[in-house]
């Protein structure tokens, strides 16, 4: 680094209007070589001729008396030391998908709105007893973007600000932090969080981003099922019911499944057919590339029900899916329990049959 810098003193005063012979010396702290300078004129910017290491510089300014004064005065004096600050982000999610160099500075990593995820800043280099901001501090912004809620795109959106600091040398750790970004529910977040480092300016060289990782943050799926109502008893067969899916993380298995009985939180039931979703890698492994990196959102219609209720009681029908959250266990988006009764119809059947075929009084 080459340093500018503007020493006080530079200006003598004496009886006769001879200016002062002043010079500069730069003692390099680390090898102890000596460099000299020669000051004309009254004073002002001084460009130190040899670059400043991480241990620094000392710099002295030096002028000879005026007239018969001979002496050699010391007038100012400064150390400056080389500031090169780093900065290094860490992002930890459930989901360890990440795009780019996770060891970087422009990786991204990717989290559900409902999750949380930490944040490790590490900051080095700064001069922590200096008095220039740019010496003593990095500037960290916070900022959001809301994504397309249809095609999950960032294309066009606008960038806001969440927050603000100035961080100094250290290790700043954010546990259990959870997305901020401007929607209106946590669960329904969908877009990115970047953390941006700047470096401030300084010695000629503008603000320089040093660091700026993102998360992108996309909503919790939901699903509903239409054409069939809680408690509604099917003495026929069952119509068509449609299974609408909104927002199926792109890793994800998502399915329909029924089983006999009241709804239990954790059963194992008969996976529908045609119902069953799989994105992402791992429950892809065989595709050289993943199906998709955004949520999905799509219906299914079911034909078949009444091959899967073949006996008359209560089913309950559900809507399943696994994500890299909570281990990859089942989480479930819907259930509807409904009746199956064949037997009110059939004794209808044959009591009508029975009134009719009974002779005329």
């Amino acid at each position: 680094m080459i340093v500018r810098t503007c020493f006080f003193g530079l200006i003598t005063t004496g009886l006769l209007a001879q200016a002062p012979e002043t010079w500069v010396r730069q003692t390099d702290l680390s090898t102890g070589q000596v460099y000299d300078t020669p000051i004309t004129g009254t004073g002002g910017i001084y460009t130190s001729p040899l670059p400043v290491n991480e241990i620094g510089s000392l710099y002295e300014l030096f002028a000879r008396g005026t007239a018969w004064d001979t002496n050699i005065y010391l007038l100012d004096t400064k150390i400056i030391s080389s500031y090169n600050p780093s900065a290094t982000i860490r992002i930890t999610s459930e989901d360890e998908y990440v795009r780019g160099n996770p060891e970087g500075t422009t990786f991204v990593k990717r989290t559900r709105a409902d999750r949380p995820f930490s944040i490790n800043i590490q900051v080095q280099g700064l001069i922590e007893a200096s008095s220039s901001t740019a010496e003593r501090f990095v500037y960290l912004a916070v900022q959001g973007k809301n994504y397309d809620t249809v095609t999950y795109s960032s294309l066009n959106q606008p960038q806001y600000l969440i927050d603000e600091s100035n961080l100094e040398n250290g290790t700043y750790t954010f546990d259990s932090a959870y997305h901020q970004l401007s929607s209106p529910a946590i669960s329904s977040g969908n877009g990115e969080q970047s953390f941006t480092i700047v470096r401030y300016a300084a010695d000629e060289v503008p603000d320089t981003i040093l660091a700026q990782p993102k998360i992108e943050v996309w909503p919790v799926a939901t699903a509903s099922i239409a054409q069939i109502t809680a408690g509604q008893v099917f003495t026929d067969r069952i119509p068509s019911v449609v299974i609408s899916l909104q927002h199926l993380y792109p890793d994800s298995r998502t399915y329909a499944q029924i089983y006999k009985g009241a709804q239990v939180l954790g059963s194992t039931g008969t996976i529908i057919n045609g119902t069953e979703l799989r994105y992402g890698r791992h429950y892809n492994p065989d595709q050289v590339e993943a199906s998709t990196n955004v949520p999905q959102s799509l219906s299914i219609s079911v034909e078949d029900l009444s091959n899967y209720t073949l006996k008359d009681g209560l089913y309950t029908l559900e809507v399943i899916t696994h994500t890299p959250f909570f281990g990859r266990t089942a989480e479930r988006l819907y259930h509807i329990t409904f009746e199956v009764d064949r037997v009110i119809t059939s004794r209808s059947q044959i009591n009508t049959n029975e009134a009719s075929s009974s002779p005329a009084p």
